[in-house]
Order: structure tokens, then sequence, then C-alpha cells
């Protein structure tokens, strides 16, 4: 009996983070750093999480464990997203090769980092992504060369961080750059940056968001909203902010997660020992 054939559209796995964010809708994502069990996965999946987003620059998850987050993250269905630890481009082509539909890279001061980020996240004729056949996010299907780089091109997700003064100075030509999908905002290291740290409250970062979502809009490209989990108050101001436009919102991390809920629990016990 001859071998099926399927066409390049059935093999594609799809990026469900993408198709939400182009339609304007808010994605979630939480940050793997501790666990390095995949059943975390499949928890991120309970929750009703769009995806997980594998952090290489905050954590000492390796390539390989790596791999075994984002295909679980294909087969529970949700959108495996990895931040890379920098601009080094070899970085990206291999963590795509191991399952990855979406690129994270911080770091970005100018639009020429831009270039560079998603020339390494995509094949030829989009970019200098090294060439390789048998890919996961063609599910194993094997077609010409240009048809599958096309296919696998389309569906990359590629994040640009602008967390530094530089980047939200040049945030008008980072956000023109061809295949730049979602502008995030590092609000942890920017508030670094403006000298006032961890103070999220600062007019100036209120201005920052502006700023980038004005170029988000002008560009057609997602707003991303990082390092404010804490603060349920300030991300529904800066998704209302955005309103209209695809938003990608970092959720925290599964050790925040495990804490919160252990202190609550031991917060509600400890409670029995206070005397009157």
């Amino acid at each position: 009996m001859a071998q099926q054939e399927y066409s390049i559209e059935e093999c594609t796995r799809p990026n469900h983070m993408k198709s939400k964010l182009q339609a304007g809708q808010v994605v979630s994502a939480m940050s793997i750093r501790y666990s390095r069990g995949i059943e975390i996965v499949g928890y991120a999946k309970a929750a009703r999480m769009d995806g997980v987003l594998v952090d290489l620059e905050h954590s000492s998850i390796d390539l390989d464990q790596c791999a075994q987050f984002t295909m679980a993250a294909l087969a529970h269905g949700i959108t495996p997203v990895v931040r890379v630890p920098g601009l080094a481009g070899a970085m990206v082509g291999r963590v795509l090769d191991g399952g990855a539909q979406a690129i994270i890279i911080p770091h970005v001061k100018s639009a020429q980092d831009a270039i560079e980020s998603v020339s390494a996240a995509k094949f030829f004729p989009d970019g200098t992504r090294s060439a390789i056949a048998g890919l996961s996010a063609l599910n194993y299907g094997v077609f010409p060369t240009i048809v599958a780089n096309k296919a696998v091109n389309e569906n990359v997700l590629c994040i640009i961080m602008i967390e530094t003064l530089e980047a939200v100075a040049a945030v008008d030509e980072i956000a023109a750059v061809p295949g730049v999908d979602v502008l995030l905002i590092g609000t942890n290291d920017l508030t670094a940056c403006l000298g006032v740290p961890g103070i999220h409250d600062d007019p100036r970062i209120t201005e920052a968001y502006a700023a980038v979502t004005a170029a988000c809009r002008k560009h057609g490209r997602a707003l991303g909203i990082g390092g404010l989990y804490a603060r349920k108050d300030l991300i529904e101001k800066f998704i209302g902010m955005a309103e209209g436009i695809g938003r990608f919102v970092m959720c925290g991390s599964d050790q925040d997660y495990v804490l919160e809920g252990a202190r609550r629990t031991a917060g509600w016990l400890s409670g029995f020992n206070q005397t009157a």
C-alpha cells in the first residue's frame, strides 16, 4: 500500500498564540524557570494558559530540557515560547529546531538588532536560519525546501524585548522591521534603567508603554507586558491602553505559583496558633 501523503497545510502545527494575537486578543504565558518535569506544561494547559515560556535567560535550563518542555507544549496544543539568553543568533535556531514556536529576544536596542534577531529566526528567503529537514513544526513531513521554509517562517512568532532607554527611543524603527510580531516591555529592567528599580508606578513607565503601544498600532504589531505579575492593576491598565491590538502577557513563573499557594496555606494554618 502506498504511503499516504499529506499537504503542507495538514502537517504544519498551528501556532494558536500567533493567531490570537493577530486577531487582537490577549494571550497568556506562564514562565518555566525552576521546574524540570514536563508535568508543569500539563498544569499550564489545565490552567488554560495559551502557552509556556521557557526562560533560558533567567534559569539554568539547558537546551535538552528546553526541548522536552517545547515538545510537551506542542503535544498539549499550547504554544511553546522560549526566551533566549541574548542576541547571539546561534541559540535561536537551536531552540526552534527543538520545537519552539515563538522566540523572545532580549537586549535589543536598535532596529539593526531587531533585523538580526528576525533573520536568525527565519529560513531563506526571509532570514539566515540554517537549513534543516524533519522539523517537528511540520510534524516531520518532507516537502520541497522552499515550501517548507515559507510554511515554517509564517508560523514563527518573533518577540522583541523593549527594556532599555535606547530601545524605547528607537521603538518606531524597531517596530518597522519586517518579521517583528510583538514588542515586549521588560518593565523591571526598564525601571532600573530609569534609576527607580521596582517602582512600576513611575509615570515614565506609563509614558514608555504609551510610546511602545503607539508604535505597535502604527506598524501592526502586538504589545507585550512583562514583569508585572504582582501588579494586576497595571496589567489591566496597559491592556486597556492597547485595546484593539494583540496583547501578550507574561503571567508569572512556576516559582511564583508554588510560593503563592504554599504561603496562602501556611498562613491559614498558622492562624490557629495565634493567641487572643
